[in-house]
């Protein structure tokens, strides 16, 4: 357990130092650097046995990661590729733990989740047409995160909730970025550091609670 506490910190600080590498140039190093704290989260819940699919999520995000480090279209497909299977992991763990019930015990869980559908099917409305013929698969991933997120609230512990939609904001900003405000924007380069805060606070937050079920 000591171990695998080592580990978890080791990501914490590799996901914090990324900041300081974020805004240089595109580089091997940095591209490694992006990809070892979610890889390094993979590796602490396999040696906590958490869930598999909890495990197989936080590696393809690290696979994700990977390739997002880079620029250009394909890498940018095969980013969103590896996130979508990730998604995939995320929604059958959440399927084979959560609770419908739950989802409609408070007036919160119900809110919340009517305020996310709204956000989300906005954000797709607002950049189909941007994204040309890639607005299919996008809008398919989008969705896919929407019904993750949903899932969430069926869960007692709301910091699973917490979790899945700082992943959602994240990923929401980071569409925003590519499809409608436009790297010359004044606000891009801010939102490049959101959007890592959100992404690896959101990868921490779900490792922590999911790895308990």
């Amino acid at each position: 357990m000591a171990s695998a506490t080592s580990i978890l910190w080791l990501s914490i600080a590799l996901g914090s130092g990324y900041l300081w590498i974020l805004p240089r140039d595109k580089t091997v190093l940095r591209a490694v650097w992006k990809t070892l704290p979610v890889l390094l989260l993979a590796l602490y819940a396999f040696a906590i046995d958490a869930p598999p699919l909890l495990v197989a999520a936080l590696a393809l995000g690290a696979l994700g990661d990977l390739s997002l480090a880079f620029d250009g279209e394909r890498a940018f497909i095969g980013g969103v590729a590896a996130f979508l299977l990730a998604h995939v992991a995320y929604v059958l763990l959440l399927i084979s733990i959560a609770d419908p019930s739950i989802a409609f015990a408070a007036l919160w869980r119900v809110v919340a989740g009517g305020l996310i559908a709204v956000l989300t099917l906005g954000v797709l409305v607002r950049i189909w047409k941007p994204a040309g013929r890639l607005a299919l698969p996008i809008g398919l991933y989008i969705l896919l995160f929407m019904a993750f997120v949903w899932l969430t609230l069926g869960l007692q512990n709301p910091l699973v909730f917490v979790g899945a939609s700082l992943f959602m904001l994240s990923d929401l900003i980071l569409t925003m970025r590519k499809y409608w405000f436009g790297p010359d924007h004044p606000m891009d380069g801010v939102a490049a550091y959101i959007v890592w805060v959100t992404y690896y606070a959101a990868q921490v937050v779900l490792t922590l609670t999911l790895s308990i079920y």
